[in-house]
């Protein structure tokens, strides 16, 4: 068993769900600059001008024709004003605390920014209630099934046991629900979930490429102008599967090789399988735990870039341990990273000051507060009195375009369309010296 299964500590420090989504980078041996602002695409290798092009120009979002699905019949839907009264409007959060331990923090951090500048319609944002399933799926439905029948409006939803049956069951009681959108309950054909970033779900985006989230391209600005040689490394897995169809997808001709492991994944085994290739890039999807393992060993043999999906974790590099096993690598982040310090990082700290918050946010929090804004942002925007009709109504029927006014913040999306694809939103960071380091800026296609 691994030094990080044996340490009660380091596991809930790094705990993350395995399935994260796409975003792949991270790097070996080979120097790139310390930091590179927004990737300018580049004329690609013939191999995969046409891949690589159709890609890099395909909009944010999009659906058959392009265009919203008004054909959503909206009779069944009552004009009711569950959770909303006079004075507020009423939400509440539901978490796995051994992964996202403190995402109401974030949730809270923009609810008082909200109501110190009036609220929505002079209505106060409350949270009523937080609850925390511990990556249980019976605890969460039976969660679920309680605050449909509660006076609540809304609901943020951070939950490693988040499924169909689960957002069934919102969707089923017009109940909308926010959050970081990898499960199928954000995406298309349930329209009561909203992710802050789009729909992130792999097998959606695996299976529709209009939908392929492009932010490996972003290796493009670090290679000036030559498309790399790389590797796809995943699980054997549904998620291993869907990763492995978007790297071939995307890379073309350019992906040498993809190898999906069973269990028994070791270090020495995947480089029995590139070393000989010459590859510039190892694109990895293994899971954190299986991540942290192998990645020093990687880091050292491989020749290239060793990348992943899963360690950007902030506070997981204050422990000496885990800063060594990483040091060198680099991984993509579809959080805003607080290594930035543009104007989305200090809008957050700016919110967690006043509420005597944390000053080194974690990634749960950052989730719990964008996903907030979501929802702040489309509540505004409702001109006619606010209830669920009119909620849904505007998010899906008419639509709104979600776009923060920060640097470095969430990509624009337009929420009628929010169900179909990501927003596509990443950075690359690099650990060196123990800190991680932006070499690309969160920026958006």
């Amino acid at each position: 068993m691994s030094s990080v299964t044996n340490n009660p500590k380091l596991r809930l420090l790094i705990a993350v769900i395995p399935f994260v989504v796409i975003l792949i980078v991270a790097c070996g041996k080979s120097e790139v600059p310390n930091l590179i602002e927004a990737p300018t695409v580049t004329t690609p290798t013939p191999k995969v001008v046409t891949v690589i092009e159709e890609l890099v120009n395909e909009p944010v979002q999009s659906n058959s024709n392009g265009q919203p699905d008004n054909e959503f019949d909206t009779k069944e839907i009552e004009r009711n004003y569950r959770g909303i009264n006079d004075e507020t409007i009423k939400i509440a959060v539901v978490k796995s605390g051994n992964v996202f331990q403190d995402v109401e923090i974030g949730v809270k951090a923009r609810i008082f920014r909200l109501n110190e500048n009036g609220g929505i319609n002079s209505k106060k944002l409350e949270i009523v209630e937080v609850i925390d399933d511990s990556g249980s799926e019976e605890t969460l439905k039976s969660a679920v099934e309680e605050i449909v029948d509660q006076d609540i409006f809304a609901l943020i939803l951070l939950s490693t046991a988040t499924s169909p049956a689960v957002t069934d069951i919102l969707a089923e009681n017009n109940l909308p629900f926010f959050g970081w959108g990898f499960t199928e309950g954000f995406c298309e054909p349930n329209k009561w979930g909203f992710g802050f970033n789009g729909c992130m779900n792999l097998a959606t985006s695996a299976a529709n490429n209009e939908n392929l989230d492009t932010s490996s391209l972003r290796l493009l600005s670090i290679f000036y102008g030559r498309v790399p040689q790389v590797i796809s490394i995943t699980t054997s897995d549904s998620a291993g599967t869907a990763v492995t169809v978007q790297n071939e997808t995307l890379w073309g001709d350019n992906l040498i090789k993809s190898v999906q492991f069973d269990d028994d994944i070791s270090a020495a085994a995947i480089l029995e399988e590139v070393n000989s290739l010459g590859a510039d890039v190892l694109l990895v999807s293994m899971g954190l735990e299986t991540t942290v393992d192998i990645k020093r060993e990687l880091i050292d043999n491989f020749s290239g870039m060793v990348v992943d999906d899963v360690t950007y974790l902030p506070g997981i590099l204050q422990d000496f341990e885990m800063a060594a096993k990483l040091e060198g690598g680099y991984v993509f982040s579809q959080v805003p990273p607080q290594e930035e310090y543009r104007g989305a990082t200090t809008e957050i700290m700016t919110g967690l000051s006043q509420i005597d918050g944390p000053q080194i946010y974690s990634q749960a929090i950052s989730v719990g507060y964008w996903s907030t804004d979501l929802l702040v942002a489309i509540l505004n925007s409702i001109e006619s009195e606010i209830n669920v009709k009119s909620f849904f109504e505007k998010a899906n029927i008419e639509g709104y375009l979600y776009n923060p006014e920060f640097s470095g913040g969430p990509c624009p999306i337009q929420t009628a369309l929010a169900h179909q694809g990501s927003s596509g939103g990443a950075a690359l960071l690099q650990v060196r010296g123990g800190v991680f380091r932006p070499v690309v800026n969160f920026n958006c296609p």
